[in-house]
């Protein structure tokens, strides 16, 4: 989608627990450059969380998908948009797309990220 891509790293894949005394988690961070997309993502049946680290002031864009429309697309015409600030933070609940951009033309933005599994994932399809 992008012709200036973000960079990821994971840092941590803990699992759930066996007797389901909590659920399993995945983090790490995204490093976006000016200019920089991360394309549309489904989060599927998790839920994911970011932390808005170092950037420009209203640069960083996250786009939600319609959650009423198809899983994993994300119509440009009905999205919902926010500008982001270092410091902000947001949330992408179970079933929906988002897409990240930095507006920035002179300052990389750096965000954190969890994504939360559920207790009891689905079984494949």
């Amino acid at each position: 989608e992008g012709n200036v891509v973000g960079k990821a790293a994971q840092a941590f894949n803990v699992p759930s627990d066996e007797n389901d005394n909590y659920v399993g988690y995945i983090m790490g961070n995204l490093l976006l450059p000016p200019r920089g997309i991360k394309d549309a993502e489904s989060v599927g049946p998790c839920s994911q969380t970011f932390t808005v680290v170092t950037g420009q002031k209203k640069a960083l864009e996250v786009a939600f998908a319609d959650p009423d429309g198809p899983e994993g697309i994300l119509e440009a015409d009905s999205a919902q948009r926010f500008l982001l600030s270092p410091g902000d933070l947001f949330r992408v609940p179970p079933g929906n797309t988002y897409r990240l951009q930095n507006h920035s033309r002179t300052k990389s933005c750096l965000l954190t990220w969890t994504i939360i599994r559920p207790r009891n994932l689905p079984p494949a399809s």
